[in-house]
């Protein structure tokens, strides 16, 4: 016969530990992380007596976490996804923020700066309007420059936080494999206990902690509870118990950039550019790489591009000492960077701006391939055709910049180039003494007095600032109403004629000499005169000061479709752009975060409704199993006062 008390027994304690199941479960209720649990039932194998089959009880066969691998997975992912976002909106925030200052940002002071040269084009004698003009270009110089050290701040932090968010993904790499370790401890079959599974909601918290900070695969291996966690292009940091670490290393092409690598079995590979596809190193990735240095570059080139151009019209005028003008602002030359790698002997002879117009927002990498050197933008525009290198010297120009090398380079040889990276923090004012202001043409044009004929010369354009030749006189003496001859060198429609021999004239003709250009109309008489001379003591000439001023409107930057403050509110307008745009996308993701979340606590979340059930329908197994134990003591009783 069945023994009925061991039969009670079984029951009393399946259903005693169904109990202990339902009480960890609400005990847990507001525990993160955790995945409720049952306890599953099964019948003790029978006792066959006379040929018939009789049930022994119960017993435990398991208690089961309840789990469901594709929410858990869409769960890690949306949260990869959003934090990245999340991350990146923030960041972005800072830059918005800089820029788009009423008070802090470049546009009203750039502004205050060109009402001052049009003070000094207003009244070029006073003194007063000078000294103005020096202290809003100083005011210029400093927004700038503070501007830049904010944006140096952010890479700096940047930089930082992706040392720390390496460090911490190692960290959770190896706290999960620990968790692996303790599960092969405990249920090396692969059959969870309920300390396992306590262990296997650990270590899925973990995994999520992980996906905030990059984005993961996880692939669960199915005759055991170890894992493989796999990231960037597929490259392993846990295959069960074996752990690969990562790392920050300075970048051999620019040591203030570091890249991600990866110390596998044998070699150790960058993985920067595959790791930004998620997390919150994604996103200090993509800001470091595309927000950051694209912003600092845009805002160096309205610097490079002031300061450039502002130089040259300084240098077309003359100042109040009766010399040709000298750079007004200074800022410094495209930044190189060589590679580390590098094994040739190449030199770099010098960069320099070529033409503000063409040049861009990006860097550059300079290659050589064992004859030719190649520029490739990290826009991916490409110099074409390649320079051929020149050991005494070559010079490559691309996009608005140029660089010097020579030397005996090696194919592969690299070096990074940043034309404008430097511009912002390098642009400062040199000119301090106001008298050194060229608000004056250089070159005065007169027609004599005596002249009987109506012949006009238009005040000379400056060219050439830098001829050797540009404060030279120079006469042109009409013999007839239809030819003149020139004490210089002048080029007519691209013809040069040497001094002293006969020119033709025609009206509204244009001539080119020592670097200035004038444009001849009217009626000529023979006799008639004109010169050009040096525009000495010419306090009262503002010609150069209006040229200065209308810098401010003159399109410049852009292929020549934008004026400075149209590139730099473009600047603005994109970066703000760009964090609306991350705004929206991460509200997007974390509705999808939302509706994973809850997708998942409906299967794996504890409901107090359901446990109160279950602890009620226990209680009464319990108490009923209590109940055949007491029957059976009744029974023996009886069974012992029978035979007495």
């Amino acid at each position: 016969m069945p023994d009925m008390l061991n039969t009670a027994v079984s029951g009393l304690l399946s259903f005693q530990r169904a109990l202990g199941t339902v009480s960890h479960n609400i005990a847990n209720v507001n525990t993160d992380g955790y995945s409720r649990q049952r306890v599953s039932i099964t019948t003790q194998p029978p006792s066959i007596i006379g040929g018939l089959n009789y049930g022994n009880g119960a017993r435990v066969e398991s208690v089961d976490r309840l789990y469901n691998q594709f929410l858990t997975n869409e769960m890690r992912n949306t949260t990869s996804s959003f934090s990245k976002l999340d991350f990146l909106a923030e960041l972005e925030g800072h830059v918005d923020d800089v820029l788009a200052d009423p008070q802090g940002g470049i546009s009203p002071v750039l502004h205050e700066f060109f009402s001052s040269v049009q003070d000094v084009a207003d009244d070029p004698s006073s003194s007063t309007a000078r000294y103005n003009m020096i202290n809003t270009a100083n005011t210029l110089a400093s927004r700038f420059q503070n501007i830049n050290t904010r944006f140096q701040q952010l890479e700096e932090n940047t930089a930082k936080d992706i040392r720390s968010v390496v460090t911490e993904i190692n960290d959770l790499v190896e706290s999960i494999r620990k968790v692996n370790l303790d599960l092969d401890k405990i249920s090396p079959s692969g059959i969870n206990s309920q300390q396992s599974s306590d262990l296997l909601d650990t270590r899925d918290k973990l995994l999520l902690q992980l996906s905030e900070k990059i984005d993961i695969t996880v692939i669960n291996e199915s005759d055991s509870n170890n894992i493989t966690i796999l990231i960037g292009n597929g490259q392993t940091v846990l295959n069960g118990v074996k752990s690969f670490t990562l790392g920050a290393i300075p970048n051999a092409g620019d040591p203030s950039k570091d890249v991600i690598v990866y110390n596998g079995f044998s070699q150790v590979l960058d993985l920067s550019d595959s790791l930004r596809g998620g997390g919150e190193l994604g996103a200090l990735l993509e800001f470091r790489d595309t927000v950051m240095s694209e912003t600092r570059n845009d805002l160096g080139r309205v610097a490079v591009a002031i300061a450039n151009t502002f130089n040259e019209q300084q240098r077309a005028g003359m100042d109040l000492n009766n010399d040709l003008g000298q750079d007004f602002f200074t800022v410094a030359d495209p930044q190189v960077l060589v590679f580390n790698g590098n094994s040739g002997t190449t030199n770099i002879l010098g960069s320099a701006i070529t033409d503000v117009t063409q040049l861009t927002r990006f860097d550059y990498t300079l290659e050589f391939d064992g004859a030719n050197w190649t520029m490739t933008s990290d826009s991916g525009t490409t110099l074409s055709p390649p320079v051929a290198h020149n050991p005494a010297g070559t010079t490559i120009e691309f996009e608005g910049f140029s660089v010097t090398v020579d030397g005996n380079p090696n194919a592969g040889d690299r070096f990074r180039v940043k034309p404008t990276y430097g511009g912002a923090g390098s642009f400062d004012v040199v000119t301090t003494d106001p008298l050194l202001i060229a608000a004056a043409s250089p070159i005065r044009t007169e027609a004599s007095l005596d002249n009987l004929g109506t012949t006009r010369i238009t005040r000379g354009a400056i060219t050439d600032a830098a001829n050797p030749n540009l404060l030279d006189n120079v006469t042109l003496t009409f013999s007839s109403a239809t030819s003149f001859t020139s004490t210089s060198d002048v080029t007519v429609n691209g013809s040069l004629i040497t001094a002293g021999n006969p020119i033709a004239f025609s009206n509204d003709m244009v001539i080119e000499s020592n670097g200035w250009s004038s444009k001849l109309s009217g009626i000529p008489a023979a006799g008639d005169v004109l010169t050009v001379t040096p525009n000495n003591d010419a306090r009262g000439d503002n010609s150069n000061a209006l040229e200065l001023a209308n810098l401010q409107v003159d399109r410049i930057l852009d292929g020549g479709s934008s004026n400075y403050q149209e590139a730099y509110s473009t600047m603005v307008g994109r970066v703000g752009s760009q964090t609306a745009s991350t705004l929206l996308q991460r509200d997007s993701a974390q509705s999808v975060l939302i509706q994973a979340r809850d997708r998942l606590s409906s299967k794996t979340g504890v409901n107090l409704d359901e446990e109160a059930a279950d602890l009620v329908r226990f209680q009464q197994a319990y108490e009923a199993a209590s109940r055949i134990i007491s029957t059976t003591q009744t029974l023996f009783e009886s069974l012992l006062a029978a035979v007495r």
